[in-house]
């Protein structure tokens, strides 16, 4: 079985996510990438129904990211379980999040998760 990945990457958000209140005033920067596996029909017809609508999968990311949580944990597997239930032919689903210069006491650096999902 053939398979092809679909990606966006460095995805770019300002949104107010964060377990401290002052992140849920002051706001930050994020950076999202989502890769989607599916299954290659072998013949693709030039057919968007053989793939996705890239612009709906960035409309997915965008509602759940001006939506305030506390961990970054929940952002991405909202954003997974959305994505998957739009589309139920997925195979596999990564997605990783960047928080640019967080709550750390520091001026750099980013916090980061990642997660995957594979479909049988």
């Amino acid at each position: 079985m053939d398979f092809y990945q679909v990606a966006w990457q460095g995805l770019r958000f300002y949104a107010y996510h964060g377990y401290f209140p002052e992140e849920r005033i002051l706001g930050n920067w994020y950076e999202l990438d989502v890769t989607i596996s599916l299954v290659s029909p072998g013949d693709m017809q030039d057919d968007l129904n053989q793939t996705l609508d890239y612009g709906q999968v960035y409309q997915i990311c965008q509602q759940i990211m001006k939506e305030p949580v506390d961990l970054l944990e929940t952002l991405v597997e909202k954003i997974g379980s959305s994505i998957l239930h739009r589309w139920p032919h997925i195979k596999g689903l990564e997605v990783s999040l960047r928080k640019e210069n967080p709550a750390l006491g520091q001026s750099r650096g980013n916090s980061s998760i990642h997660w995957h999902k594979t479909v049988e």
